[in-house]
């Protein structure tokens, strides 16, 4: 066999495993949280949890703040937040928040995420809806107390839509963005919360 063929094997396997590795925990939502019914029939379900150094009062601010425009989504901002950095601290201006309020997901524009609910120092709740019912992905934060001086954070995403328009967000790359992006928001998040 030649070296190429053998290559682009080995390199489409590894990308069959990654992608079923991702799959795993597509079908593994665990417990209901705030949210979910808003997107019936979801073929994604991704839920990720980190714990982070202070207490939901000190998480919050954070979350308060998201959005392309405002603080940021402390990911990857040169996708999400049109190259600008993210806040690196709390805005008391862009600490009101209210169910209806636009999020954007990208300076670059398309459907913004609309807060749907939330509960202060617990839960951040929002839907995107892109046009015809193509796409319906909901995002939901939720914190919880933790022991002594910390928390756990939880991100929940919910995808549903027109199959074709899934199918195409359901690619491996599009599933190991969303991965690598939420980690990177967790520990952007955690350094924030510690100072540092």
């Amino acid at each position: 066999m030649r070296p190429a063929i053998a290559l682009s094997i080995a390199a489409a396997a590894a990308g069959a495993g990654a992608a079923l590795a991702l799959a795993r925990g597509v079908r593994q939502p665990g417990p209901r949280l705030p949210g979910d019914r808003l997107v019936k029939r979801a073929v994604l379900t991704r839920t990720m949890r980190s714990r982070m150094p202070g207490t939901p009062d000190a998480v919050w601010p954070w979350l308060a703040q998201l959005g392309a425009g405002r603080g940021g989504w402390y990911s990857i901002d040169l996708i999400d937040n049109g190259g600008r950095p993210s806040a690196r601290a709390i805005d008391p201006d862009l600490q009101r928040i209210a169910p209806g309020d636009r999020l954007e997901a990208s300076t670059w524009g398309g459907p913004p995420f609309v807060v749907t609910s939330l509960r202060e120092n617990h839960s951040l709740v929002t839907v995107l809806r892109a046009r015809r019912g193509w796409l319906r992905v909901s995002y939901a934060y939720v914190i919880d107390a933790h022991e002594a001086g910390a928390s756990t954070l939880t991100a929940r995403l919910r995808m549903g839509g027109h199959p074709g328009v899934v199918a195409l967000l359901l690619s491996p790359m599009v599933l190991l963005g969303h991965e690598v992006g939420q980690r990177v928001q967790f520990a952007r998040l955690r350094r924030r919360i510690s100072g540092r």
